[in-house]
């Protein structure tokens, strides 16, 4: 008897990514995150955008006024430092003058220790993989003051943990997730996508609305 001829069967790209038992091409993965690295960075830098401008702004501000006073009290001081000496009060004008340098080189030295802060908390946000320098920034702006001193003058956490074992504990914060680059899967490149949507459904991160990804973002619900 003559086989019968059977319709090929089509299958969808639903039906791919709601099959479990089927293994998913390492292009779906990738294209998911590159899609959220996309979605989270358009959004963190259009919710930083107005602080960011009202900040530059106030900086400004405080930055102008501060001159202006700077400049006044510079003045001032040059003028009592021109009567005292008119005066002929050599010895006060030139305690005055002392007094003025040695503020001065403290104000060095205290800029130069936060220099030395500033780059050890860098080094340190440079070992993990940040999504760009905004994030970087943010994680900066928000760790640093959280350190102190310790007798021997270091810099460390205000728990006593150094700042690299503290940087290291901030990047693994669940709560900071969104401030790093997506984790790349090593065998495959599938992704496992849990949803709102009921338990035996699986929905690609292109189905999604870009509240939703972002939401699973921060939540650490993307994998």
């Amino acid at each position: 008897m003559p086989q019968e001829n059977k319709p090929e069967e089509k299958v969808t790209t639903e039906e791919v990514i709601t099959n479990e038992n089927e293994p998913k091409t390492p292009q779906s993965g990738a294209g998911d995150d590159e899609l959220v690295a996309r979605l989270v960075a358009e959004r963190i830098a259009e919710e930083l955008r107005p602080i960011k401008e009202k900040l530059d702004k106030a900086y400004e501000t405080r930055d102008a006024a501060l001159k202006k006073v700077e400049e006044a009290a510079k003045k001032e001081r040059e003028a009592q430092l021109a009567l005292l000496k008119e005066e002929g009060k050599h010895k006060e004008a030139y305690e005055i003058e002392i007094a003025e340098e040695r503020a001065k080189r403290v104000a060095a030295e205290t800029r130069n220790v936060e220099l030395t802060r500033d780059s050890e908390v860098r080094a340190a946000l440079g070992a993990h993989p940040f999504r760009n320098e905004k994030a970087a920034d943010m994680a900066f702006r928000e760790i640093l003051p959280t350190l102190v001193q310790n007798e021997q003058g270091q810099w460390v956490h205000r728990s006593g943990v150094s700042v690299r074992d503290f940087v290291k504990t901030f990047a693994d914060d669940e709560n900071n997730t969104f401030l790093l680059r997506p984790k790349t899967s090593s065998g495959t490149g599938t992704t496992t996508v849990k949803s709102s949507v009921p338990s035996n459904e699986k929905v690609s991160l292109f189905a999604l609305s870009q509240d939703e990804v972002l939401k699973r973002a921060r939540e650490g619900k993307l994998r």
